[in-house]
This record gives structure tokens, C-alpha cells and sequence, in this order.
């Protein structure tokens, strides 16, 4: 049997990225040679989530969330009214 390597990467966002812009992020990250399919899962994570507002039964408009990581379960699908 052949020993192999094997790499982990653990991505902890919540101190780090709380209030980054997601384009100057993967611009950033694109800049300093991280690999393009890295960026493309990181890009695929942060770009096209909405999120809204519950008051009571009131619900605000969906808007795009450009900055920040996202809360919640956010490796399951989108959730849409």
C-alpha cells in the first residue's frame, strides 16, 4: 500500500470577513496567485444570496448581500418565499 498525502483546508470567515466586500475579496485573493478553483468555490459561496428582514409577520424586500460572511445553514439551498 502506497502512502499518500492528503490536504485540509479549514476556512473559519467570521472574524476575518465580517464586513469585506465579496469582489475585493476574490480580487484580492486572485491577485495573490490563489488557485482558480479555489476562487471559483469561493465565488460560488459569497455571489448570488439574497437575504431579508422578519418582523413579526412582515417580511422586507429581498435585497443582494455583497459584503460579510454568510449566517445560517449556507451549504444547503437557497430558501425562497
Amino acid at each position: 500500500m502506497k502512502k499518500k498525502s492528503v490536504d485540509v483546508i479549514y476556512l473559519d470567515y467570521t472574524k476575518a470577513y465580517d464586513s469585506v466586500v465579496h469582489s475585493k475579496l476574490l480580487y484580492k485573493l486572485s491577485y495573490y496567485g490563489v488557485f482558480e478553483l479555489v476562487l471559483g468555490w469561493l465565488k460560488d459561496f459569497l455571489t448570488a444570496r439574497l437575504q431579508c428582514v422578519r418582523v413579526g409577520c412582515c417580511l422586507s424586500d429581498y435585497n443582494a448581500v455583497t459584503s460579510g460572511v454568510p449566517q445560517g445553514s449556507v451549504l444547503g439551498p437557497p430558501y425562497y418565499l
